[in-house]
């Protein structure tokens, strides 16, 4: 009997915990400074995020060290010959990162585009 509790509470706690981590697979987009147009293609994989954005001169850069826990998220971008550091909050379909660049904190949001 003590088994059967046990197992149950593991299972529901289980359940709860895989319902707070945020929903990121998809497409986002937003502005930085209400001046530069923003995209970005991410996926997450458990605890793992990984996806891609485009530089200013409009290659594709892939997303490093990509966590996700919860509603928070994390990442490197390699710009410019230097690893950009950038975390952020999920709030249903809007994510709001923040990052600094060259000394200037910059934070924007982004909106999940829907399905």
């Amino acid at each position: 009997m003590l088994k059967k509790v046990l197992q149950s509470t593991l299972l529901l706690a289980a359940v709860f915990t895989i319902g707070f981590v945020a929903d990121v697979t998809g497409h986002w987009t937003g502005r930085i400074n209400d001046q530069f147009d923003v995209a970005y293609d991410f996926k997450a994989d458990g605890s793992t995020l990984t996806g891609t954005t485009k530089g200013p001169d409009g290659n594709v850069i892939e997303i490093k060290d990509g966590v996700i826990k919860d509603d928070s998220v994390k990442f490197t971008l390699p710009i410019m010959g230097r690893d950009m550091f950038i975390k952020g909050k999920v709030n249903g379909d809007v994510m709001t990162l923040s990052m600094d660049f060259n000394g200037n904190a910059m934070s924007f949001d982004l909106k999940k585009d829907a399905k």
